[in-house]
């Protein structure tokens, strides 16, 4: 399939497993000591043997993003194509979703038999009447809901900054004269 995108195209994917294969394995959080130091010592990463597990857990949480690269980003990028990733949750900003639908929707209205091999007919017929006047919409409207949300984001920002209240103990009107019997809940009442 990547063979035949033009070059370069971006690539807009979400986290299923199916396409988020990770390229390298990284130690697991029940993993032998030997088995977290073996990995830091194949990524020529300096550490001492009189190091915890723990801490060299901790060290290895901190590098993952830094070793993090998923099969099919890197095969994607060896042919001239970039992936994006959606965040996690946030189908609505795939294009390809509205298209699913939209094929799904052709399907259903024309499936008259419920036989697989119809439905199967169904299907290649409506994908193959996607055209990019329709992909064209899908990504304006995905587009537009990314504006909308990032929009949203930044007024919530605005709004909930003047309301974060930092507490420190030296801000206190609270003062050594006040009595704090007035405040104690009677239980004899």
């Amino acid at each position: 399939m990547l063979n035949h995108l033009e070059e370069p195209s971006v690539i807009v994917m979400d986290n299923a497993s199916y396409h988020s294969q990770l390229k390298d394995n990284f130690p697991k959080s029940n993993c032998r000591k030997a088995v977290v130091e073996e990995w830091l010592k194949n990524k020529n990463i300096e550490f001492s043997p009189l190091e915890r597990l723990s801490e060299l857990r901790e060290r290895v949480k901190q590098l993952i993003p830094m070793y993090k690269r998923y099969e099919l980003d890197e095969i994607a990028l060896e042919m001239g194509h970039e992936v994006i990733r959606l965040p996690p949750y946030h189908c609505q900003y795939n294009p390809i979703e509205l298209i699913w639908a939209k094929v799904k929707g052709e399907v259903a209205k024309n499936n008259n038999t419920f036989k697989m091999a119809d439905v199967e007919k169904l299907a290649h017929a409506a994908m193959d009447a996607v055209t990019q006047e329709d992909w064209a919409k899908c990504v304006a409207h995905a587009e537009k809901i990314q504006n909308q949300d990032n929009e949203k984001e930044i007024l919530r920002d605005v709004m909930l900054e003047p309301i974060i209240i930092t507490l420190r103990d030296d801000d206190s009107d609270w003062s050594d004269e006040h009595d704090d019997d007035d405040d104690v809940f009677d239980a004899n009442i």
